[in-house]
């Protein structure tokens, strides 16, 4: 536990990778982070990232799009105010949780999910993953055994949906599978 507010953070290092990619950012800036001046400017990059990001992707739904981008800016406020003098921790972490609450499903403050999310991966990015996975030095049938562990918990939950009256069509939908892959997973 670190008695500073602001330290050596490998966390962020990994947030600034996955962002900008190991070769675009070099390494050992972690310590980086102690400096409130650099966490506020790259805090306040990240989320212009993530609003790009956000407006690309969510296009069906304006009032989720709405939603992420006003707790995103919210977020920026709040970096914005980020320094030693003033602590405004709670308020970024609730800001953060909000835009994960919204990202998630929950939209007002009942409770209740007002969407479901469907992560979808396109066959190329699916296999590049496969490729960074086995890079990041995975044994030898590890993928194999994530991979038919995915396919079991498909199963699972189609059968699932499909109990609970929802049909084939509304389940590959919902699975963001094609009709015929929810039929061969049904019979396996």
């Amino acid at each position: 536990m670190h008695q500073d507010r602001f330290h050596y953070c490998l966390e962020m290092e990994s947030v600034e990778w996955a962002l900008s990619g190991v070769h675009r950012r070099p390494s050992g800036m972690a310590a980086s982070f102690s400096n409130p001046v650099y966490l506020r400017k790259r805090c306040k990059t990240y989320l212009q990232k993530i609003k790009k990001r956000v407006n690309r992707v969510v296009t069906t739904d304006e009032s989720l799009r709405l939603l992420l981008v006003r707790d995103i800016d919210r977020l920026g406020e709040e970096f914005s105010r980020l320094s030693k003098k003033n602590n405004n921790d709670v308020e970024i972490f609730a800001a953060f949780f909000a835009l994960v609450v919204h990202l998630l499903g929950w939209a007002y403050v009942d409770g209740t999910f007002y969407r479901t999310p469907i992560y979808h991966q396109t066959e190329k990015q699916r296999w590049k993953d496969i490729r960074n996975q086995v890079q990041s030095n995975l044994r030898p049938g590890e993928l194999f055994d994530f991979y038919g562990g995915v396919q079991k918990r498909k199963r699972e939950i189609i059968k699932r949906l499909l109990s609970e009256g929802a049909s084939r069509y509304e389940v590959a939908l919902i699975m963001g599978l094609a009709v015929s892959n929810v039929k061969a997973l049904e019979n396996a």
